[in-house]
């Protein structure tokens, strides 16, 4: 198995080649728009997750897609859309809305973990396999 070389926080800046994190952009409170889309409708769902280790990323290039955390821990692994095989991993402990096609997975720190998805009833998936799983190994001093 590969194993993740380094963790992220997730910032505003770190986020950006992805999407963006859902967070006041120009206020500190009220109602702020942060994304406008035409749609025909959209999905929320809850994804409850197990898995540890992953040998796949997928993207939807016809949706944007949401990943807000409900609880445990859990990394987000992403790439962007011209080459699934540079990732970067992040721990998931704010909202983030991804970009179409952005290369995307998670997995859990956690006994089981629990996320809010939102995406568009257009979405398309696509699959990129890796040779071998990749997960996280922590190791303590």
């Amino acid at each position: 198995m590969e194993f993740f070389s380094e963790i992220k926080s997730i910032t505003k800046e770190a986020i950006k080649p992805y999407g963006i994190m859902l967070d006041h952009i120009n206020q500190e409170d009220g109602y702020e728009p942060l994304i406008k889309v035409n749609s025909r409708g959209w999905i929320w769902a809850i994804l409850t997750f197990k898995n540890k280790t992953t040998d796949y990323i997928e993207c939807h290039p016809t949706s944007k897609e949401s990943f807000e955390p409900v609880f445990g821990i859990s990394l987000i692994i992403l790439s962007v859309p011209e080459d699934p095989t540079k990732t970067e991993t992040f721990l998931l402990d704010k909202p983030i809305m991804l970009n179409e096609g952005v290369w995307h997975n998670v997995i859990t720190i956690s006994d089981v973990s629990r996320v809010k998805i939102t995406e568009n009833n257009d979405v398309t998936s696509e699959y990129h396999r890796y040779e071998k799983p990749i997960g996280v190994s922590l190791f303590y001093s």
